[in-house]
């Protein structure tokens, strides 16, 4: 049997997780996805674009929040800004991190900055230790200085034509 140094046993993890996104859900989030989660999972990890259309109460949301987690754990200085066309809409995803995702997995807990997420009237942001962070913004044009990695545009169809164009 072969013997790893810790940097490999990391960088061949890391390399496999990135590679199954949707079996890191399942071992490190702790959260047993349906198939067609998994295959969305695994869709937004490898394109560069990636539309999903699909009827209320599905799990859009919920299906971000875990996608943006998986992101910012995997990809050490991944920006995930989150726009919509109002800003309580956009919370709700990080609002999903906090109720539903953070107390079945203590493993998330331990990559957030004190282990939550910030939620203030002011600024929106879930900070991870490795770097990255999910980003709530306003589709709007004072979010012109947001730099991303990611970049989701939750309810897209109510965000103007013009600004994200211009944005």
């Amino acid at each position: 049997m072969a013997k790893y140094s810790h940097r490999e046993a990391v960088a061949r993890a890391a390399s496999y997780y990135r590679a199954n996104p949707h079996r890191f859900v399942k071992d490190f989030l702790h959260i047993d996805l349906v198939w067609f989660q998994k295959v969305l999972i695994y869709a937004m990890n490898m394109y560069s674009m990636f539309c999903m259309i699909a009827a209320r109460g599905l799990g859009k949301s919920f299906l971000i929040a875990i996608y943006s987690c998986v992101r910012c754990v995997l990809w050490p200085g991944s920006k995930v800004c989150i726009a919509s066309g109002t800003r309580g809409q956009a919370i709700t995803i990080l609002e999903k991190i906090r109720t539903e995702i953070l107390p079945k997995s203590p493993e998330l807990r331990a990559e957030l900055v004190n282990g939550d997420v910030k939620i203030t009237s002011s600024e929106s942001i879930a900070l991870f230790r490795n770097g990255s962070y999910i980003k709530v913004v306003t589709a709007a044009d004072s979010a012109r200085s947001n730099r991303a990695n990611v970049l989701v545009l939750d309810e897209f169809r109510l965000i103007d034509k013009d600004t994200i164009e211009a944005v």
